[in-house]
């Protein structure tokens, strides 16, 4: 490849860039639609063919004969003012290479901090980054906050589970008679693994200068981000390009409540609710409601007219309805009421949480990019754990 290749294929590579770039920008904040995705995709691939073009292109230029001369002229041959002459030149080359753009750009690598008091010998930072994160991500998290069992694996293959739908039972049978058979009703279902990515830019002066508290920063910006990113498709995910979510997994209660219908009221509703899920699974099963439903809720009454709702004596302890805990989240919709075992919701965590940075990929803005990714999915294992009560609005 000469060097006029070269240059045409470095200076499309730069326009393919400088479009993603508007486009990225164009979007920035709000999701992309389905053709941007696939302009998005298309530029990447166009990005990636170009850089490959450029690198062997540098590499042919460096495996002929002119490089190898001033290369040899550094070695230390011929007169002094022929090594400047040729040093010279040798510069003059690098710098029409560095034009090019060939320098190591956007390359990532995993962040490590290792920061020691010298004179204690201790760690300033007593958790580690990646700790704090994933406790902020588990916080936002509905299902995992509240018990979703947890499911660690070094890659995302899928794997296949049991999902229990109905349970075998046992009879009496009279002697010498055949035993009837009985076996739970079950299906076969997949977890795989979702990527849930989240990038942080700060300057590098932030960093240097250390106005606030980096580690603070990120684990308050990125772990959030995570957290809700994930936690909103453990309620109320599709099962389409994303988890699915308990509120879709689970089964409809028989219960309703109609909205001003005579002889009907909340809280009737939300007692045969409390009933219809077996015992086995009451003693761990908890309320997750909307905000408003849950100010609903906390106004209902017994007979004796005491309230129903009884908020936390204790710091950290969550609120009560009927003695079962309630937990709000804005992913369940106001004319939804989730009571169940979360437990028996499968979280699948791919991979070890991902954090990574690069000072190059906005070498152009002398900023530092931190990019936080972790692959995870969802699964309701047994379908009896929990049930759905649909309100439905007045006639």
């Amino acid at each position: 490849m000469d060097a006029a290749t070269l240059s045409a294929n470095f200076e499309a590579r730069e326009r393919a860039a400088t479009e993603l770039r508007s486009l990225t920008d164009e979007f920035a904040g709000k999701d992309m639609s389905a053709e941007a995705r696939e302009k998005e995709s298309n530029l990447l691939d166009a990005i990636a063919d170009y850089d490959g073009r450029v690198k062997r292109g540098v590499e042919a230029i460096k495996a002929s004969e002119s490089v190898s001369m001033l290369m040899a002229g550094l070695k230390g041959t011929g007169s002094a003012s022929g090594k400047r002459e040729t040093q010279d030149k040798l510069a003059e080359t690098a710098t029409q290479l560095r034009s090019l753009g060939l320098h190591e750009a956007v390359t990532f690598a995993p962040e490590k901090r290792a920061v020691v008091d010298t004179t204690t010998g201790k760690n300033v930072i007593p958790r580690t980054l990646f700790g704090q994160l994933l406790a902020e991500a588990v916080e936002r998290s509905t299902v995992m906050r509240n018990g979703a069992s947890v499911l660690t694996t070094s890659g995302g293959e899928s794997i296949d589970f049991t999902v229990v739908t109905g349970r075998a039972s046992a009879s009496i049978v009279a002697e010498n008679a055949n035993i009837p058979e009985s076996t739970p009703a079950t299906v076969q279902r997949s977890i795989g693994a979702f990527k849930y990515a989240y990038a942080s830019v700060v300057s590098t002066e932030f960093v240097q200068d250390q106005a606030l508290d980096l580690i603070g920063f990120l684990v308050g910006d990125a772990g959030p981000a995570l957290g809700h990113g994930m936690g909103q498709h453990f309620l109320a995910g599709t099962g389409t390009g994303q988890p699915k979510g308990i509120l879709n997994a689970a089964p409809a209660a028989v219960a309703t409540y109609v909205a001003g219908a005579k002889d009907n009221t909340v809280s009737d509703a939300l007692i045969d609710l409390f009933y219809e899920l077996a015992s086995s699974y009451r003693g761990n099963a908890v309320f997750v409601v909307s905000d408003k439903t849950a100010a609903i809720m906390r106004k209902l009454k017994d007979a004796n007219g005491q309230y129903l709702w009884q908020s936390a004596l204790t710091a950290g302890a969550p609120d009560t309805f009927n003695g079962k805990a309630v937990a709000t989240d804005v992913a369940v919709p106001d004319d939804k009421v989730l009571f169940g075992d979360l437990s028996k919701y499968k979280v699948r965590l791919a991979g070890p949480l991902r954090v990574e940075r690069s000072v190059d990929a906005k070498f152009g803005t002398d900023q530092i990019v931190y990019r936080f990714i972790q692959r995870a999915d969802g699964l309701l294992v047994d379908e009896r754990s929990a049930k759905v009560l649909t309100v439905t609005p007045k006639p």
